[in-house]
């Protein structure tokens, strides 16, 4: 279970694994317990439980990022690693920002 940033303070026990979401200048702090197999897929679906509203404007019903976001892990777009089942470490940094095209 996902701990949001501002109750790790409170938290007693064991030492927690910590991954960070990004997406422009919003910054949310994910908090495992040590030894957990996150995946961003993982980590997206705690976001739903804590964040609702930012996880409905980065996933569709499918639990898929929306097609006009792209998400990297650690500065690398994910469709380079394994798409959303990419593990993730403590410490790990996942960005979800808008993609950019035209002409």
């Amino acid at each position: 279970m996902a701990i949001p940033t501002i109750r790790r303070g409170l938290r007693s026990g064991p030492r927690a694994m910590q991954v960070t979401l990004g997406y422009g200048s919003e910054k949310l702090q994910l908090e495992f317990p040590d030894g957990t197999l996150v995946s961003v897929s993982t980590a997206l679906r705690c976001l739903g439980g804590i964040r609702p509203e930012v996880y409905d404007r980065w996933c569709d019903k499918e639990g898929r990022i929306r097609r006009s976001l792209a998400a990297f892990v650690n500065s690398e777009h994910v469709r380079y690693r394994q798409g959303l089942d990419t593990e993730l470490n403590d410490g790990d940094e996942v960005y979800v920002i808008p993609v950019i095209s035209g002409g």
